[in-house]
C-alpha cells in the first residue's frame, strides 16, 4: 500500500513534513501579505492565478497525490491568520460544505447558503466522503498557537467521545485530512497561526452539480 495511505483510511488524517520548499512557501505569504492586506481570512483565494498554480502544485506532490485518489480537482482554498489580536476558538464539527457553480434540485443536495458571493451546499455523503483538504501551515503549528485537534476515525463514525488528538505541523509541512472528520482549534495562546486550507474532490459531481469556475 502506498505511503501513509492506510493510515489516512483509518484515521482520517496524516501529518506530512516539507511539503512545500522554502522558496515556494515565502513566495505564498507574500502572495497572501500583498494581496488580503491583514484580513483574518477569506475563502476566496482560488480566483487568485498564483493559488491555482499552487493548488495544482501541492495535489500533484507525492504522497498528497497518493492519499487524494481520484479526488484531484482544486475547488476550494481558504486562508486563514489567527493571532493574538485576532483570536477565536473553533468547536468540535465537520467541514460539511462544498462550493457549486449554480443551485440544483436533486436528493440530498441541502442547506444552500452564500458565503463571500459564492453559493454553497450540503451534497449527500457520498460526495463528501471523497473530499480531501490540504492545509499548508506557515509557521510551526503547536499547543501554543491553536494547533488543530481532531477526533482519529471520526469521519467514519458519529461518536464525539473519543480522545482528541493535537495536529503538530511544522512550517512548510502539510495536515491532509477528510473534511467529515471531527476538528476543532484553541485560541492561540503565543505567536500566529496562518494557514492555507486546499478543498479537492472528484472532477466530476453527480446529479449534475458543477464546480464553480475560477477563471
Amino acid at each position: 500500500m502506498r505511503l501513509g495511505l492506510a493510515e489516512f483510511e483509518r484515521n482520517g488524517f496524516v501529518i506530512l513534513e516539507s511539503v512545500l520548499p522554502i522558496s515556494l512557501l515565502e513566495r505564498s505569504i507574500r502572495e497572501c501579505e500583498s494581496e488580503l492586506n491583514g484580513i483574518i481570512g477569506t475563502r476566496n483565494l482560488l480566483k487568485r492565478d498564483w493559488c491555482r498554480r499552487l493548488a495544482i502544485d501541492v495535489i500533484m506532490r507525492s504522497p498528497v497525490r497518493d492519499l487524494a485518489g481520484n479526488s484531484i480537482a482544486p475547488v476550494q482554498c481558504t486562508y486563514f491568520a489567527k493571532t493574538e489580536r485576532r483570536n477565536w476558538l473553533v468547536p468540535l464539527h465537520r467541514d460539511l460544505k462544498i462550493p457549486v457553480r449554480e443551485r440544483i434540485v436533486a436528493s440530498g443536495w441541502k442547506r444552500w447558503s452564500v458565503k463571500e458571493g459564492n453559493l454553497y451546499v450540503q451534497p449527500p455523503n457520498v460526495v463528501l466522503e471523497q473530499m480531501i483538504a490540504v492545509r499548508i501551515h506557515f509557521e510551526d503549528n503547536s499547543d501554543q498557537n491553536g494547533a488543530l485537534q481532531v477526533i482519529p476515525g471520526s469521519q467514519k463514525s458519529s461518536s464525539t467521545n473519543r480522545e482528541r488528538t493535537l495536529c503538530h505541523v511544522s512550517r512548510g509541512g502539510a495536515l491532509v485530512m477528510r473534511p467529515l472528520i471531527l476538528h476543532a482549534s484553541s485560541k492561540i495562546i503565543k505567536g500566529q497561526r496562518r494557514v492555507l486550507h486546499f478543498l479537492f474532490g472528484p472532477t466530476v459531481l453527480p446529479d449534475g452539480a458543477e464546480w464553480p469556475s475560477f477563471d
